[in-house]
């Protein structure tokens, strides 16, 4: 493999993919690889000693090279991913929720980056969104599988998962009052909408542009995915596909409170889709305007604008791992 590498590259046969692609497969095995596992303080709270044992436990009894990086805020990880933008063959492993990775996928550079997710955080969508399988830690860290995947930029930051306006913006706003509480898994999503519905369910007036058309919206709820759930696994958009080179929108008419709760117990089964007040779209780029300021979160992470320019990125994201 060495030398069939030296020669393609001697001779330039090859673009700067596959120059990425050979210099992984050269290290193909585990062994060969380093393995850093950047672990967020916030979201793995109590669990962090159990896990880095559980990681450790992987890594040296199939003698893995590996270190680990721990981080509690986005100027911290920055410092931290400098220490190790030299080391060749090496994978990033997100530690943590959605955000972690977030954060990740914002600060490394995509192009010569091959990256991992372990599902430990709150909030663990993204999980769901590439891999569509159990997550098992030993399995995935040793994994030589590489796949390509889209991601969704939003105001120039990625998203692994989802933007969402109206009430799904305020009720992300809102989980981390029921995260502090101790409200386990799904239960913390259903209760920050239950309480958004109750406490601010105004709907937002926006325009959207989208591939060509327009639509002007007065909205309850706009979700719009690179995968087909969002917190708590919610199915909000099934036929959403993170490798499809699109993104997909939901959109919920301004309802009453009484009808968005009857539209959200809905989902699980997906007979939300049937409901003649929402609507679905497919597309690969949208600009969403308001004379408002829109709060709205991206992948847990809230933002306020009045203007929302989101694309796909597709196959931007190299993951290790199997679907």
């Amino acid at each position: 493999m060495q030398i069939f590498y030296k020669f393609l590259k001697k001779y330039r046969l090859f673009n700067e993919k596959m120059i990425f692609y050979m210099q992984f497969l050269k290290t193909r095995g585990n062994i060969f690889m380093f393995h850093v596992f950047i672990l967020n303080e916030v979201s793995l709270r109590g669990q962090l000693k159990k896990i880095t044992s559980a990681i450790k436990s992987v890594c040296e009894n199939n003698k893995l090279k590996y270190r680990f990086l721990l981080t509690d805020n986005i100027e911290n990880l920055k410092s931290e991913l400098e220490k190790i933008k030299s080391m060749d063959n090496t994978v990033l492993y997100a530690v943590g929720g959605d955000g972690t990775l977030q954060t990740l996928v914002n600060n490394v550079d995509l192009s010569n980056t091959i990256l991992q997710y372990l599902p430990y955080g709150t909030g663990n969508n993204a999980y769901n969104t590439f891999y569509q399988q159990k997550f098992d830690l030993e399995q995935d860290i040793l994994s030589e599988n590489i796949i390509e995947a889209d991601l969704g930029i939003a105001n120039g930051e990625y998203f692994t998962g989802m933007v969402g306006l109206g009430i799904d913006g305020k009720s992300g706003n809102n989980l981390a009052k029921f995260k502090k509480l101790g409200v386990p898994g799904k239960a913390k999503y259903y209760s920050a909408i239950l309480y958004t519905i109750l406490t601010d369910a105004n709907p937002i007036n926006v325009k959207m542009h989208f591939d060509g058309n327009t639509r002007i919206e007065k909205s309850s709820m706009i979700s719009i995915t690179n995968g087909p759930t969002i917190g708590g696994k919610t199915p909000i958009n099934p036929k959403a596909n993170a490798f499809d080179g699109k993104l997909n929108a939901l959109i919920a008419d301004d309802l009453s409170r009484l009808d968005f709760l009857r539209l959200m117990m809905k989902v699980d089964s997906g007979a939300h889709l049937q409901d003649p007040r929402v609507s679905t779209i497919e597309f690969k780029k949208m600009l969403i305007t308001s004379e408002e300021e829109l709060l709205y979160q991206l992948d847990g992470e809230i933002r306020k604008t009045q203007q929302i320019d989101i694309n796909v990125c597709p196959k931007i994201l190299k993951m290790k791992g199997k679907r």
